[in-house]
């Protein structure tokens, strides 16, 4: 399908792309259509409409049934839960953050490892210090490099990390980074035995940060917070800021 922008609503709209929503939002309120359906619904062509959806199947967002009518798939649930959740944790832990940066007057950020196995910061306090750690709500970086990303494929069960070291090209940041899959399974088994994590100028250099996991009553890491900050305040107060941050990671984990 060729993509063309479509120009009575904006230059910047793909109709291929406007098009495939339309469909979700046709299949969101009608249990299942037809690829005929779906072209008379729309005004667009039968082959167009099958496209789309055949499309949309193939990533999983909509499900052909035996009757070769289509309905929404389980993609929107899992979907869905993920931004609920999201939603909810970081309404619960942004108090948390707010007492941990005053405790110690450095950035602090909540943490999900994403479907990708890269860590996205969906949350953060900023430090008052003039010198400190900048970062963006919504930054993504590789889980092997961050101390966030390492505690959280710690909780990982075994396959999920053997898979996660087969997969992952370690692109080095700094001459710190983590080089290879068995010296970050050697680090993975030390974070489960001291329930907190650290990236040491592994992706930056002059940036230290320390994490520790927010467990739900599975002891399943839902989230991590972090606090990070330029590496010389940060090794200096290296012992007070871990204990701030587990007991801060132990207090949001027990208040769920």
């Amino acid at each position: 399908m060729v993509l063309k922008l479509k120009n009575n609503t904006s230059n910047y709209i793909l109709s291929s792309v406007d098009n495939a929503l339309e469909v979700l939002d046709l299949l969101s309120s009608n249990y299942e259509l037809s690829a005929t359906e779906v072209g008379r619904m729309l005004n667009i062509g039968k082959s167009t409409a099958f496209r789309l959806l055949t499309t949309l199947e193939n990533r999983g967002y909509v499900k052909k049934n035996s009757n070769n009518k289509y309905r929404l798939g389980m993609k929107f649930a899992f979907m869905g839960s993920i931004v609920l959740d999201r939603m909810e944790i970081i309404k619960h832990s942004h108090p948390f953050l707010e007492e941990l940066t005053k405790d110690t007057n450095e950035t602090t950020h909540l943490v999900i490892l994403e479907e990708d196995n890269n860590v996205r910061f969906v949350d953060k306090v900023t430090s008052p210090s003039t010198i400190r750690m900048e970062s963006f709500i919504g930054l993504k970086r590789p889980a092997y490099c961050t101390a966030t990303g390492k505690v959280l494929l710690a909780y990982k069960d075994e396959n999920a990390i053997n898979e996660y070291l087969k997969n992952t090209n370690f692109i080095q940041y700094t001459q710190y980074t983590v080089k290879n899959a068995e010296e970050l399974r050697e680090i993975l088994m030390q974070i489960r035995k001291d329930g907190y994590g650290i990236d040491a100028n592994e992706s930056e250099i002059g940036l230290t940060c320390y994490a520790a996991p927010i467990l739900d009553p599975s002891g399943k890491a839902i989230a991590a917070i972090s606090v990070s900050g330029p590496s010389e305040r940060m090794y200096i107060n290296k012992q007070k800021l871990i204990s701030s941050i587990k007991s801060t990671a132990y207090e949001i984990s027990n208040s769920i």
